[in-house]
Formats: C-alpha cells, structure tokens, sequence
C-alpha cells in the first residue's frame, strides 16, 4: 500500500513536525554515544601522558621515586609500575589488581578497558608503566559531566519536540482561517455580487499575487457583464419603436387572417422584448428592488390580466390563497414567471382545462393544472431549454421556461417541476428561500442556481 502525504496544508505541517520529532528522538541515543566516545578518548588521552611522564622520569630515578614525583594530570587516577612478571615496584593511588592482570605487558602501548576501568600500559626499560582510572570514582568528572548533559539536554529536548508540531499546527491554523475566509469571499460572488473582491494586505505573500490575479479577473468579468447587460436592455428598447411601427402597418392590412396572424407575431416580439428589459433588471442586487413582494396581491395582478385570455380559449382559471409571507424581490420579474407559467399551462392543455395559481404555503407559488397526466421522464426534461417530446402536451417550454428559472434564482429561488394535483397534469413551483424578514436580518447573497 502507497503512502501519500495528506493534502491539506496543516497535514503536512503536522507530518513534517511529527517526523522531525521522531529523528530528534533518534538521534538523541546517537548523540550520547558520541559524547561517550569524546569522553574516553579524552581519558585515553590523558592516561597515555600520564604513562609518558612516569616513563620519562625512570630514567634518572627508580619507581619509587618516579611514582612520587609524577603531577598526576586527573582525579581517580592509580600509578603503578610492574616487571615483566607482574610484580608491583610501585604504586601511588588506589590499588588496582585486576586491571594489572589484564593489561598486556609487550613491546608497544596497549589501552585496555574492563567495565568502567580504563588503562594504559607502557613499557619503559625492561618494565612497565600501568596508569589506571575507574569512571566511577568521584574524582573522575569527565563521565559525571556527560551524563549530566544527558539528562539535562533530554529534558529540554523533550518539551521542544512536543511543543514545536503544536506551534507548526496552530500557525497553520492562524494561516488557514485567513485562506477559508478569502475561500468564504470567493464563493459568494455571484452574478449580483461581482463587485466584491478578495481581501487585499491580510493573505500570506506567497497566495497575494493568486489574489490580486483573481480580483483583476473579476473586474474584467464585472465590467463584462455590466456591458452585456447594457447591452440587452438598449436592444431591447431600440426595438420597441420599430415593432410600433410595425404594428401600426399591419392595423391597415384589409386581409384580416393576415393582420391578425402578424399582429399575433408582433405582439410576441414585444412580449420577448418585454422579458429581455426584466432579465437585464435583474443583473441589479435584490436589496435595491425597493419594498417587499405581496406574492398574493402580484399573482392576482396575473390572473386578472391573463383570465380574459384564459376563459376565451375554453379553459378555467382560478387562484388559491394559501399564506405567504412578503418577499425582497421584483414584483415585475415575478409576474413575468407567473404570466409565462400561466400561458404555457393554456398553449399546452386541452380547453376544458382548469388552471390554478396557488400562492403559499410559505414563500412559494405554483402554476398547475388537471390537463392529461405527463411521463415521469418527460418531467425530469422539461427545464432543458427548447427540449421536445414529440407529444401534444409536452412540446417544451422553450425560453419562457428559462426566463422562469433566472427569475427564481435571482430571488434566491428554484423552480420545481411535477406532476399535478391527484397526479394528473403538471405543477410548476416556484420556492422562494428568503423572506422579507430575513432579508432585514441579513444581507441577501443571491446566487445564480441552474436546476
């Protein structure tokens, strides 16, 4: 199984710490071990003088005398100075009889070490300097000072190596809550909040300039949009004095089949001239629609406006009150999505079709009707744009549905398609998630949904 180092910034600060930890660890046996070695190379080192001096002061003096004269260089220290078969000539310290059978007494200087005894022997004439020192005796500092250190370096080390993963970990933190705040920024830009920015002076040097691109990217983007927008709505209003033009040509055509089939085209151009003025009103944030939204009082508005229409063709209409709270919003752009609703249930539902625009409970309202039922897999399609089902009823919305969904997703929305009441027709809802009061207890963040 493959090892991966974790993703996430304050993982890997965690592993890197963790890691560091346990090297330190390991290192800490290896350290003492060197510092022994330093140690008793330095005894060594001082035994082998030792053993010099002694030898240097035999040649005019006998061992007695050498012994005596000798400066001892070291605490703990035991002077001796044996023939060839072993036997003491003279000793100054403490006795050391099992070091002067272990030592070898040849041509060359031996070091031999039994336990914590150290010793050095050398020859000098036919005889034999053995210098000893045992570790253990309070005189000898060299060893006591070693573990010391030890123990005193262990116990320092140890809070560092636990307390330098926690620091790493909590200015990782420090630096992740900035990250997550830039992120929090960034996920609430939407379509109406493009002039807002990441923060400039509060991120890490190295993620400043990812910033900086990021805001100089949205205001390309915002300057784009607004001249989309600008766009659409001068269309949009240069077309409406050709299309009166238009309309007041086709008033004076005598066919009446004819004026009333391009009368019926005009008026359709105008309607879709209409719907394009209210998408571009609402590329504007919700809090400056002005007062809230009586869902019930714009959808009455609808049906009274759409009823005449409605009843001419063979069907009925009617509107249900069931409750809704006000709304921050565009009453226009909410009547658009009704009226659009309403004239699709009309164009695809058989006359004696009955049509209900409900309005509640809570923040919502649906258009539906008791026309023939629809496939459940011809209703998962019927927010694609222009999408046909080959069948009378289900032909598609095209882009009045479309207009539906923007309006619902402007206003923090979603439009819902389903089967009708008793299962029969269809029911589109439009739910709403945010309410006037909500709006008054914190700032709307619109963002664009796509179902």
């Amino acid at each position: 199984m493959r090892l991966r180092a974790p993703r996430s910034l304050a993982g890997q600060f965690a592993l890197l710490h963790g890691v560091t930890a346990l090297i330190a660890a390991a290192m800490l046996p290896l350290g003492a071990l060197m510092l022994h070695r330093v140690a008793h190379h330095y005894q060594r080192d001082v035994l082998r003088q030792q053993a010099e001096g002694i030898a240097t002061l035999l040649r005019d003096h006998d061992p007695g005398q050498a012994i005596e004269a000798a400066d001892i260089l070291a605490g703990g220290l035991t002077l001796t100075v044996v023939d060839g078969g072993r036997h003491i000539l003279a000793q100054r310290g403490r006795p050391r009889p099992g070091i002067i059978r272990a030592v070898p007494l040849d041509g060359q200087l031996r070091i031999v070490r039994r336990g914590t005894l150290a010793a050095v022997s050398r020859p000098a004439g036919g005889r034999w300097v053995v210098v000893a020192q045992d570790d253990a005796a309070p005189e000898v500092v060299a060893d006591d000072i070693v573990d010391a250190f030890l123990a005193r370096f262990a116990l320092l080390l140890l809070p560092l190596v636990v307390l330098l993963p926690l620091v790493g970990v909590g200015l990782t933190r420090r630096l992740t809550r900035r990250m997550t705040a830039a992120s929090d920024i960034a996920a609430a830009i939407g379509p109406q909040t493009l002039d807002r920015r990441l923060p400039h002076g509060t991120l890490p040097w190295e993620v400043e300039p990812l910033a900086a691109a990021t805001n100089a990217a949205l205001d390309r983007l915002e300057q784009a949009f607004a001249a989309q927008t600008a766009f659409a709505a001068d269309v949009a209003h240069e077309l409406r004095t050709p299309l009166a033009t238009i309309r007041l040509r086709a008033d004076a055509i005598p066919d009446e089949a004819i004026r009333r089939t391009l009368l019926g085209e005009v008026d359709r151009a105008a309607r879709v001239i209409a719907q394009l003025l209210v998408l571009a009103e609402l590329e504007r944030p919700i809090e400056g629609a002005g007062a809230a939204i009586d869902l019930i009082s714009v959808a009455a508005d609808v049906v009274a406006d759409r009823a005449p229409a409605i009843i001419a063709g063979g069907r009925r209409i009617a509107l249900d009150d069931r409750g809704a709270p006000l709304l921050p919003g565009y009453a226009g752009a909410i009547g658009l999505a009704l009226e659009n609703l309403i004239d699709n249930a009309a164009r695809h539902t058989p006359p004696g079709t009955r049509i209900t625009v409900r309005v509640g409970p809570g923040p919502e309202v649906s258009v539906g009707d008791d026309g023939p039922p629809i496939a459940a897999a011809h209703l998962e399609r019927m927010a694609t744009r222009f999408w046909r089902a080959g069948t009378a009823r289900t032909e598609g919305f095209g882009l009045g549905l479309s207009i539906v969904q923007r309006v619902a997703a402007a206003h923090g929305g979603r439009l819902h398609i389903g089967a009708g009441d008793d299962g029969r027709g269809l029911r589109a809802t439009i739910r709403f998630k945010r309410t006037a009061e909500d709006a008054i207890a914190q700032p709307f963040a619109a963002t664009a949904e796509r179902p």
